[in-house]
């Protein structure tokens, strides 16, 4: 199906180059012989060469698009939370990598989420370097914590959702600190790869916790 849209995206630009090509040489027919009777059919090839070009950079423009991740940058932590809130409640399953949990400890909104889901049997997990306080634990009965107890805190942090579905996940990826805390969400179309390495690192994670 990829070969068969390449082959017409190769054709088409062909039809246009060719088009293109004979305006031209009408253009320079009619400028260099001044005293040829005028090209009736002229105007309708540079006609159909604009169009033709306006629907090459279109044809282009959606297909490059749906390669491109989202991202937004968040002024606020309440901005953050409440994308975390959007963001997990869309998903079947999320795992949710990060240095520290205070960010979720505060925010009895998001946890309620969180509790919802694993009660209706969504599987969460949450991936950090150090031990979570037992009051968090408590609230989030039925979330799986799992401690690697690095020595070296990662600075990666990220949420995949729907890791148990290929194809359908997605995942978001922070940086920065707030005003300017940018959040990067990538799918199976604009990160495969990405999404790949994050489900690599959540499982070398895994296979440290249950080392230590």
């Amino acid at each position: 199906m990829q070969n068969l849209v390449k082959y017409t995206l190769y054709l088409f630009l062909l039809i246009t180059g060719l088009t293109a090509a004979l305006t031209l040489v009408g253009i320079g027919y009619s400028w260099f012989f001044s005293e040829a009777k005028e090209l009736s059919h002229l105007k309708w090839l540079i006609g159909s060469v604009i169009i033709e070009m306006v629907a090459v950079v279109l044809m282009l423009a959606k297909k490059g698009m749906k390669y491109l991740p989202d991202t937004q940058t968040d002024k606020a932590k309440n901005d953050t939370l409440k994308f975390m809130e959007d963001f997990i409640s869309a998903g079947t399953s999320a795992t949710v990598v990060s240095n520290r949990v205070s960010w979720l400890a505060g925010n009895d909104k998001l946890i309620s989420i969180l509790q919802s889901k694993a009660a209706s049997g969504t599987r969460i997990e949450i991936i950090t370097p150090n031990e979570v306080p037992e009051a968090l634990r408590e609230k989030l009965n039925g979330a799986f914590f799992i401690v690697t107890k690095e020595s070296i805190s990662p600075e990666a942090r990220f949420t995949l959702v729907n890791g148990d579905r290929s194809g359908a996940e997605r995942l978001a990826i922070a940086r920065g600190v707030h005003p300017d805390h940018e959040i990067t969400i990538f799918d199976n179309n604009s990160g495969p790869q990405i999404i790949a390495m994050a489900k690599d690192i959540i499982r070398k994670s895994k296979e440290l916790a249950n080392a230590t």
